[in-house]
C-alpha cells in the first residue's frame, strides 16, 4: 500500500492572486456540505495542498476565510447570472433563470456556499447572501419596470421569489432530478405568476381606495 503523499509534496508554484482563488475553491468544495464548526483549518490546508501557515498567510482566522469564501461565491453567481438586456422580457428572464440554473449545475460548491450562507450564524455572511438575493432582484424589477418605481408589493413579491427559487435550485443540486429545462421552466412561469398576481393585487387595493 502506497503512503499518502505529504501536502508539502502536492504543493505547486502559483501566483498570489492564484494561489488566494484555490484556496478559495477548496472553501467552497468544504462549506457547501459542512458547518463552519465541522471543519477544521488543518483540513482546509491539507485539502489545498498548502501548510497551515500559508493559509493564515492569506486568511488570519478560520472566520476571515469563511467570510472570504461566501463573498467569493455571492460574486460569482452575481456576475455569471447577469441579464441579457438585448432579448425581450419574458425571453430575458428565462435566459437569467437558465443561466443562474446552468452555474448551480456546473458549480454547485459555489452555489451550495451562498444558499448555506444564509443559513449561517455569522452575521457578516448572512449579509453578503442578502446582498446578493437584493440585487438578483433589483434586476428582475430593472427589466420589468426600468422606467418608474417599481411598487412596494412588486419588490416583496420579486424578492419572495428569489428566495424561492434559491432554495428550489439548491433541492435540485441535491436531487439532481429533474432535467435542468424542466426546473427552469418551473421557475420562469413561477415568476411570471408572481408578477401577475403582484399586478393584480395592486389593482385591487386601488379599486378599493
Amino acid at each position: 500500500m502506497s503512503k499518502r503523499e505529504p501536502p508539502a509534496a502536492r504543493r505547486r508554484r502559483l501566483s498570489v492572486d492564484d494561489r488566494r482563488d484555490e484556496l478559495l475553491r477548496v472553501g467552497m468544495e468544504l462549506f457547501s456540505t459542512r458547518a463552519y464548526d465541522e471543519i477544521w483549518v488543518e483540513e482546509i490546508a491539507d485539502r489545498a495542498g498548502v501548510s497551515r501557515g500559508l493559509l493564515y498567510h492569506y486568511f488570519p482566522t478560520k472566520r476571515d476565510f469563511y467570510v472570504a469564501v461566501n463573498r467569493a461565491a455571492a460574486a460569482e453567481v452575481g456576475e455569471l447570472t447577469a441579464p441579457a438586456r438585448s432579448l425581450p422580457l419574458a425571453e430575458q428572464l428565462r435566459a437569467g433563470i437558465d443561466a443562474y440554473l446552468r452555474y448551480a449545475e456546473a458549480r454547485p460548491h459555489g452555489f451550495l456556499t451562498a444558499y448555506r450562507g444564509a443559513l449561517a450564524g455569522d452575521a457578516e455572511v448572512r449579509a453578503t447572501v442578502e446582498e446578493g438575493r437584493q440585487r438578483q432582484s433589483a434586476r428582475i424589477l430593472e427589466a420589468l419596470e426600468s422606467d418608474r418605481e417599481p411598487t412596494a408589493l412588486l419588490r416583496l413579491a420579486i424578492y419572495g421569489w428569489t428566495a424561492m427559487a434559491q432554495a428550489v435550485t439548491a433541492d435540485w443540486l441535491r436531487r439532481r432530478a429533474p432535467r435542468r429545462e424542466v426546473v427552469r421552466d418551473l421557475l420562469a412561469d413561477a415568476l411570471m405568476g408572481t408578477i401577475r398576481a403582484a399586478a393584480q393585487a395592486k389593482a385591487e387595493e386601488l379599486s378599493q381606495q
